[in-house]
């Protein structure tokens, strides 16, 4: 299949920092600090969290986004799960056609407030940080479903293949990077008929890039941090890129 991935392609991206935390945060036990926590991160960068909302059972932070096409969209910026924090950063949105964010600094911001999580919560530990990159790459009307398959080296299997969702771990020496890939309907356009004719379809790639540290160390240094950050920034999207077309 003649299809080349490409940055220009690019139609959606948010970026996933999560944080693991031993023993676990608890909206429960931890209401009061994760709460000072929350109005601190609304406090210092409004330009990503905006809103706290808080439940019996659940902590989260979203923020309303303005699109150029004056519409508005509210995503969650930062979650408690039941591993820890996860913060989210949308580079790009697709809501009839891609939108730029333009979040300035993701990496720093997350940094600091990586920082004033350990400060407040010096009780707990992290061994692992994950960032994540949800991407999804336009092939136009291009079935992303064969592009997918064309990976496949029996015609068979190609041929008689309805979905298909990859999954791999390509580790590093001292990184894990676990790479998802399937296909997806992007937009669907024109009007159906009268008499129930197709509409006209447009796909794309998911490609998901999960990228932590391989050894769970008792408590992750600024440096071991840092290192990982400065990993996933030099991977994606340029090696990533490289890798999705068998380069190199």
């Amino acid at each position: 299949m003649n299809y080349e991935f490409d940055k220009e392609k690019i139609s959606q991206h948010v970026v996933k920092y999560g944080v693991d935390t031993r023993p676990a945060l608890s909206p429960d036990q931890d209401r009061a600090r994760l709460q000072d926590y929350g109005n601190w991160l609304v406090e210092q960068f409004p330009e990503v969290f905006e809103t706290m909302l808080v439940g019996p059972r659940e902590l989260r932070v979203q923020r309303t986004f303005l699109l150029p096409n004056a519409k508005r969209i509210e995503l969650p910026t930062f979650v408690l799960t039941n591993r820890g924090p996860v913060f989210t950063f949308p580079e790009r949105l697709y809501i009839d056609r891609p939108h730029e964010l333009n979040i300035p600094g993701k990496d720093q911001v997350f940094c600091k407030a990586f920082d004033e999580l350990r400060a407040r919560f010096t009780d707990r530990t992290v061994p692992r940080l994950g960032v994540v990159h949800e991407i999804v790459f336009d092939t136009g009307f291009i079935n992303s479903l064969d592009v997918v398959a064309s990976s496949l080296k029996n015609d068979a299997w190609r041929q008689k293949a309805k979905n298909l969702r990859i999954l791999m771990e390509a580790p590093t020496e001292d990184k894990n990077i676990n790479i998802e890939i399937r296909p997806t309907y992007l937009q669907r356009t024109g009007t159906p008929t009268n008499s129930g004719g197709p509409e006209d379809v447009k796909f794309g790639i998911i490609v998901n890039v999960d990228i932590n540290n391989r050894q769970v160390t008792a408590d992750l240094t600024k440096a071991e941090v840092t290192d990982i950050l400065t990993f996933v920034s030099d991977y994606v999207p340029d090696e990533l890129v490289k890798f999705l077309n068998n380069e190199g």
